[in-house]
């Protein structure tokens, strides 16, 4: 059986409904493995000589580390959950 945690608020900073969807412990270690490989491959482009292009590779690089954070906190309390029940 797979559990998930659900994190209010369940609306965006808009107002508009989000809808909820749970992950697997593996899913969530499989996305911050591909969060830190995507923040790899923007560290590339933010020494080009081109001001555009190392501007939007730092842009890049701070949206995907704050997703970042996020699975881990989510990862985090998702396993504090699961210690507490056994």
């Amino acid at each position: 059986m797979v559990k998930s945690i659900m994190q209010a608020p369940f609306t965006e900073e808009n107002g508009n409904f989000v809808a909820s969807y749970g992950f697997t412990y593996e899913e969530l270690r499989q996305i911050d493995y591909a969060l830190d490989e995507l923040v790899g491959y923007w560290n590339m482009w933010k020494d080009d000589d081109r001001k555009d292009v190392r501007e939007d590779a730092l842009k890049q690089i701070d949206a995907i580390a704050e997703l970042g954070h996020k699975i881990d906190y989510y990862r985090h309390r998702a396993l504090e959950l699961r210690d507490e029940e056994e």
